[in-house]
């Protein structure tokens, strides 16, 4: 056994996946949809697993938001609000995570994933037609980020899109600056199950070490390189995702 896993080969290709869900976390998050797979391939229980990989990728997403930290500083103060429906649910979703069945959110997680990529397609279109805003808006807002946060304890592919949508639609017309504050409230919510993870005794630590490794790497460099791309192409850089994501777990969760 090394690091948890059976052989060398199993430690890289672990390392690899976390680089590469780091990397997709900065960009619209996902991650979860490459790592945790592959751990349960590696032979961890697909509960360990899942605690393990929020651990593991917890350091990609603290390293993406702190290359967003000149973006996320300009924000105004009201967006910080936010953190308690991310805290809450987040708490919330990880103690589910250990009382429900370990496939009862992940059944309606391809769904989710998928419309939020349509919904962030069509962002402009509807932001054009839609005054999403002030005191109802923003109420909503943190409804709204309290089921996202809720579903991101739990399980957590996708919270990335579907935390761009509510920013998107609450006016932050920035998408660099709302995929920065994204990546702040994505750490926010698996922090705290991340807490809860480690009190209870599910993670795998030595596979959750090749994790943080490799989802630093990725989370990093990808959180500086994205921030040269202009809106629109990050756009669709995040729908393409968001779609690719949602197909791959619909052919998983419903067809093989």
């Amino acid at each position: 056994m090394l690091f948890g896993l059976e052989d060398f080969g199993q430690v890289l290709v672990v390392f690899v996946a976390a680089v590469l869900a780091g990397a997709g976390n900065a960009v619209a998050g996902g991650g979860t949809n490459l790592s945790f797979p592959i751990l349960v391939w590696a032979g961890l229980p697909p509960v360990e697993a899942n605690a393990t990989n929020a651990v593991g990728l917890s350091s990609g997403g603290m390293a993406t938001a702190w290359s967003y930290r000149a973006r996320i500083r300009e924000a105004e103060p009201r967006w910080w609000w936010l953190m308690l429906p991310a805290l809450l649910g987040g708490g919330l979703g990880a103690w589910l995570l250990l009382a429900l069945p370990p496939d009862w959110f992940a059944s309606i997680a391809p769904l989710l994933v998928i419309t939020a990529a349509l919904l962030v397609a069509a962002d402009p279109f509807l932001r054009r037609r839609i005054q999403i805003g002030g005191g109802d808006g923003f109420g909503g807002a943190m409804f709204w980020m309290f089921l996202i946060s809720l579903y991101g304890g739990y399980f957590g592919a996708g919270i990335g899109i579907l935390t761009l949508v509510v920013l998107s639609f609450l006016g932050m017309d920035d998408l660099h600056r709302a995929n920065g504050f994204k990546s702040i409230l994505a750490v926010v919510i698996k922090g705290v199950a991340v807490v809860i993870f480690i009190v209870q005794g599910m993670v795998i630590w030595g596979a959750a070490i090749v994790l943080l490794l490799g989802s630093l790497v990725g989370g990093w460099t990808t959180g500086h390189l994205i921030q040269k791309v202009q809106a629109g192409t990050l756009r669709w850089m995040v729908v393409a995702m968001g779609l690719g994501m949602g197909v791959a777990m619909v052919v998983r969760e419903y067809i093989l």
